[in-house]
């Protein structure tokens, strides 16, 4: 397979997943297909999201509502932990005095226990 799936490849895959299932997803709009000539496709972090999305309604029968919250939540979580991610990488790229210093003020916050 390759990084882009179609509905059926996805379905395929997902034990738990339907065609019903991922039409409710993507209405739901927690999963959004990107359009292609050979028409909707999923990538690798898609095919996740909806296996989660088909764990949390079958092992933990969320609703609708609860699922729209959980998926926002983890979406803020990766965005704010890609934003993390390069602040760690523009720090990694200052002279040592200033990791030092930045190092110490953080211990000072309490952030680096």
């Amino acid at each position: 397979m390759t990084n882009a799936y179609a509905p059926e490849q996805v379905i395929e895959s997902v034990a738990a997943l339907t065609a019903e299932r991922l039409n409710h997803f993507e209405r739901l709009r927690i999963i959004t297909p990107v359009t292609t000539t050979e028409g909707p496709r999923y990538y690798t972090l898609d095919v996740r999201r909806i296996t989660l999305l088909c764990e949390l309604t079958d092992d933990f029968d969320e609703n609708e509502d609860a699922l729209v919250i959980i998926m926002s939540l983890l979406d803020q979580l990766h965005g704010a932990h890609s934003k993390l991610d390069q602040v760690v990488q523009a720090i990694g790229a200052e002279p040592p005095e200033t990791k030092a210093r930045l190092s110490q003020r953080l211990r000072d916050l309490g952030g680096l226990d």
